[in-house]
């Protein structure tokens, strides 16, 4: 199945933190959802770059995204 991996922004990173809770609550198994926070130039980059990572969806800067189309 496809499993997701969430990296809020670092700026308001709680809203990841209550979507994790409710996904939790709701009984999502182990693994479905993940919750990555970090600075976006370190682990966006990781993200992007990793072989194992087939689908990115980017909301943010244009500054930001072009650099995440570039890896």
């Amino acid at each position: 199945g496809c499993t997701v991996v969430l990296k809020p922004s670092e700026i308001a990173p709680f809203s990841g933190t209550i979507l994790a809770e409710i996904l939790h609550d709701a009984g999502v198994p182990k693994g479905v959802f993940n919750l990555v926070h970090g600075d976006g130039r370190v682990v966006g980059n990781a993200l992007t770059s990793h072989p194992e990572v087939d689908l990115v969806s980017f909301t943010g800067s244009t500054a930001a995204g072009i650099e995440v189309a570039r890896t």
